[in-house]
């Protein structure tokens, strides 16, 4: 038997030998006894207040110290994380999951003064620290959280938040996981877990899509009052603390979230206006969708159906790294390069194992910095889409490997924007080298149904969480009331496009129930929408004979991490992202593409 060229289980090893090795525990024990000595440096703060130049070296120590502590704790936060992924029943890896979080709640619990003196500093002093090289890298970061400082509590209260997040706010989040890893569905005549039964969405076959789609909303009904206790917790916990540090300035969940994203809320409001101006595109793609696969009528089981079965096969694993580093290259050469090197030393984790987490995603040790990308493949062409887009954050995160940890950390919107760039790389690239009418209609299909997910269902999701929000706010929200929320939200975006809704989206889709996350909505639309206005500016320069659109592109990702939004488009495209001129030129873009695909339907 032929041994596959790339392996598809993560390699960690050199991260740490297991989850229990001598290794990690001696890390971890170093991390334990370094934060007690920056707890013990930290209590002399009161001492060098009004002494400019000790402040300034202790805040220098502090930062080192916890740096290193920092280090430690991510790595092995991200190891159990990639071990729970690949089974979410591991019980060492939710041992060792809790104790990370456990380290890193502590530590930020422990540096609460040094955060509180940094951004209630008076603004002389604070821009006095500043010009320090190494204070200085953190200067977005805290520039941006000074805008909130009346939101504040008392450093007491802020340790007490943090503390009882680690087993109360994220508690919840980590059962809607152990959740998924329990399920077990019969669909065809054989047992699988739910990430396999999600694949089978993407099925040519009809009958057994609507076979998985009944038999995992049947999964989840068992489980609805479970998912609407999490819902419920997560957004009253919200609700409460944004309750308690609004005495001075009551913010919305909304502004909240925004803050979050590094937007403006005019921003947001414009994005979301501009996008239901155009949801008709997303619904007329549905219709061409289910034009050339002879339905009369979508359902939410067609939604992730591929081109018909003449056009559709499977693609090995090793075929669809090939097809994403050529559309790479293409670009970038180096960004082909990357891709493969990722698949090379095995920093994807692709193969089906019984208990497996749902859903893709990419994640990224701290020391040494390396990304890691997380995906059930099954060789539909949806999986290499999705491929493409995780490979385009791992390529995002690779470009800022060097910069401060501070940097390195970029808002949700920006975040979506490396990954959808890369996905429209690979659609470009594939429609462009297609032989045939058969191989065009499946690249336009996968732009089709970006246009619906991305104008329909993605704010869809929006309007759900929104409604969501304002009912946790009048007390406990019910199951059967979160699924006619749902039905009120889709049919606002779909109407007449589907023959019938997915009442219980909001039980099976888990990003409502991320902890560390209101609103894990919108960025994908964000990011989808600047993307492509992104895209079509860099190839336009490219196709006037610019030889620098790469370097452009990889300098705007670097910046993602020490600007807003707003401020990143004005110094890299010259454009205000707050007015609807923005918006319309990407939705022309994805006009366009519908109006593709409805020639090459017909």
């Amino acid at each position: 038997m032929q041994q596959p060229l790339y392996p598809q289980q993560w390699q960690n090893q050199h991260i740490y030998p297991s989850l229990d090795s001598a290794v990690l525990e001696a890390d971890m024990s170093l991390a334990r006894a370094s934060l007690d000595e920056l707890g013990v440096v930290i209590g002399t703060l009161a001492t060098v207040r009004g002494q400019a130049d000790a402040l300034l070296g202790l805040l220098r120590e502090v930062r080192q110290r916890a740096q290193r502590i920092r280090n430690i704790g991510w790595n092995i936060a991200v190891l159990a994380a990639c071990n729970g992924s690949q089974d979410a029943r591991e019980p060492l890896a939710k041992q060792l999951a809790s104790r990370a979080r456990a380290l890193n709640a502590d530590l930020f619990k422990t540096l609460a003064p040094v955060e509180d003196l940094m951004l209630g500093l008076p603004t002389a002093e604070f821009e006095q620290l500043m010009q320090d090289p190494l204070l200085g890298e953190e200067d977005y970061r805290l520039r941006h959280e000074r805008r909130l400082q009346d939101q504040r509590l008392p450093v007491e209260a802020e340790q007490l938040v943090i503390g009882l997040g680690t087993d109360g706010l994220h508690g919840w989040g980590n059962l809607y996981n152990d959740l998924v890893g329990k399920m077990r569905l019969s669909i065809d005549g054989k047992e699988r877990g739910l990430a396999e039964a999600s694949n089978l969405l993407s099925s040519p076959d009809r009958a057994l899509r609507r076979e998985a789609f009944d038999a995992i909303s049947a999964a989840w009904e068992g489980e609805q009052e479970a998912v609407a206790a999490i819902l419920n917790a997560l957004n009253g916990w919200r609700l409460e603390l944004a309750r308690q540090r609004g005495k001075v300035r009551l913010l919305d969940a909304l502004d909240l979230s925004c803050h979050q994203s590094h937007i403006e809320r005019a921003t947001l409001d414009t994005l979301m206006a501009e996008t239901y101006r155009a949801r008709g595109l997303g619904q007329r793609a549905l219709a061409l969708m289910a034009e050339r696969l002879g339905i009369d009528e979508l359902g939410p089981e067609d939604l992730f159906a591929p081109p018909p079965a003449a056009t559709s096969r499977e693609i090995p694993f090793e075929e669809a790294i090939n097809i994403i580093a050529a559309a790479f290259t293409r670009f970038d050469p180096e960004m082909g390069d990357f891709a493969r090197m990722m698949a090379e030393r095995g920093w994807i984790d692709a193969a089906p194992t019984p208990n497996r987490r749902t859903g893709a995603y990419c994640t990224k040790f701290a020391d040494p910095v390396e990304p890691r990308v997380f995906i059930t493949y099954a060789g539909t062409m949806d999986n290499v889409i999705t491929l493409a887009h995780e490979l385009g954050h791992a390529w995002h995160n690779w470009l800022i490997r060097d910069l401060p940890m501070s940097q390195r950390s970029y808002p949700m919107t920006l975040a979506e924007t490396a990954s959808i760039f890369a996905e429209t790389l690979v659609r470009s690239a594939l429609f462009e080298l297609a032989d045939g009418v058969e191989q065009r209609q499946a690249i336009a299909w996968a732009e089709a149904d970006g246009a619906a997910t991305f104008l329909v269902n993605i704010p869809a999701r929006f309007d759900f969480e929104q409604a969501l929000v304002a009912a946790r706010g009048q007390g406990y929200v019910s199951a059967a009331r979160l699924s006619a929320l749902t039905d009120e939200a889709w049919g606002r975006w779909y109407e007449g496009s589907l023959a019938r809704y997915h009442p219980l989206f909001w039980a099976a889709k888990a990003h409502f129930s991320i902890a560390g996350f209101g609103f894990y909505n919108y960025p994908y639309l964000f990011g989808y929408l600047f993307s492509l206005g992104v895209y079509h500016q860099l190839m336009s320069r490219k196709a006037a004979g610019e030889t620098d659109v790469a370097q452009a592109y990889r300098a705007l990702l670097r910046d993602t991490g020490r600007m807003s939004a707003e401020a990143l488009v004005e110094k890299h495209l010259g454009q205000d992202i707050r007015e609807a001129a923005f918006w319309q030129g990407s939705l022309a873009l994805v006009e366009d593409a519908v109006k593709r695909f409805e020639h090459l339907c017909r």
